[in-house]
């Protein structure tokens, strides 16, 4: 038996009960276009057309409303049967999203630490380099994100400020003019997150510099930026809570010890209305702060390395 295109169905579900491609896309947390991509594939599948597109919204063929009314009352009763089982899970799970990095470079090197202490909660980790909006996400419990700390119809905890201090690679060091002082800086080529462009500015206005003449190269994440100074193409913004893994291994090497407490920071974030208390997201949060504040004393500062 072939297996059902479920993803495709869900779109086509939500198209049709909209018939608005932009409207059901935000009800699913897709752009448009990956929206359209799964209707088109479901309509191979089927060998039919299941929509007219019109100038403002869609229009279902005839066989597209035929399919529909065969499929509701099934897809109703599977929606039911899941959110059942969430109700009553066979265990507890907790699943946040966050960026690449902070998964790689912070939160899976302890997370089994929390497993060890938690083998009853198992933790889903889910990474996107785009902000998930969390009320279009019920199947996600919370988020950890760079930012200021204030979303709309979140609450957050603070996880770990940021001190960003310029890093490079052994290498890179060795065969470049020596950095004594900030200004030695605007001499080389500076590597930034093209999502984050303004650590660097932030950086200098604390050295008492303007940034706008230096030589900037920029990556799709923060991820890249770090790959990148440790391949000997400049000079990185290294993010203190992201660097561990590349000091440890003498991959990156501070550039001067003059790290800058930065205005954005790692924030646990959740819908303000839930989870409620001594829920699996509870247990995950009270482990995350505590293993994020023991960190802020066991870690030695740049200075010191």
């Amino acid at each position: 038996m072939r297996r059902l295109p479920l993803r495709s169905i869900e779109a086509f579900i939500v198209a049709a009960r909209l018939l608005n491609l932009t409207r059901a896309a935000a009800e699913m947390g897709l752009t448009v276009p990956a929206l359209s991509r799964r209707i088109g594939l479901l309509e191979q599948e089927l060998g039919m057309a299941l929509f007219r597109r019109l100038p403002r919204g869609l229009a279902l063929t005839e066989a597209g409303a035929a399919y529909a009314a065969s499929l509701a009352p099934a897809w109703a009763a599977m929606v039911s049967a899941t959110e059942a089982a969430r109700t009553h899970p066979p265990g507890r799970r907790v699943t946040v999203t966050t960026l690449p990095t902070f998964a790689a470079n912070w939160l899976l090197p302890r997370l089994g630490r929390f497993q060890a202490r938690h083998p009853g909660v198992e933790v889903g980790i889910e990474t996107s380099i785009d902000l998930v909006d969390l009320r279009r996400r019920p199947d996600l419990d919370g988020a950890i994100r760079l930012g200021e700390g204030s979303w709309a119809g979140l609450a957050a905890d603070c996880l770990l400020p940021i001190d960003a201090c310029p890093v490079a690679s052994p290498g890179y060091l060795a065969g470049h003019e020596p950095v004594t002082s900030p200004e030695a800086l605007l001499r080389h080529v500076l590597i930034e997150s093209n999502h984050r462009p303004e650590f660097w500015p932030e950086w200098f206005r604390a050295a008492d510099l303007d940034a706008a003449a230096c030589r900037r190269r920029g990556f799709d994440n923060l991820h890249l930026v770090h790959e990148a100074a440790a391949a000997g193409l400049g000079i990185a913004i290294g993010l203190g809570p992201l660097l561990q893994p590349y000091l440890d291994s003498g991959r990156l090497r501070y550039v001067l010890p003059s790290p800058v407490r930065l205005s954005r920071g790692f924030h646990l974030v959740w819908r303000a209305d839930g989870p409620p208390a001594d829920s699996a997201f509870d247990t995950f949060r009270d482990w995350l702060l505590a293993e994020a504040a023991g960190l802020r004393f066991a870690e030695a500062s740049p200075a010191q390395n």
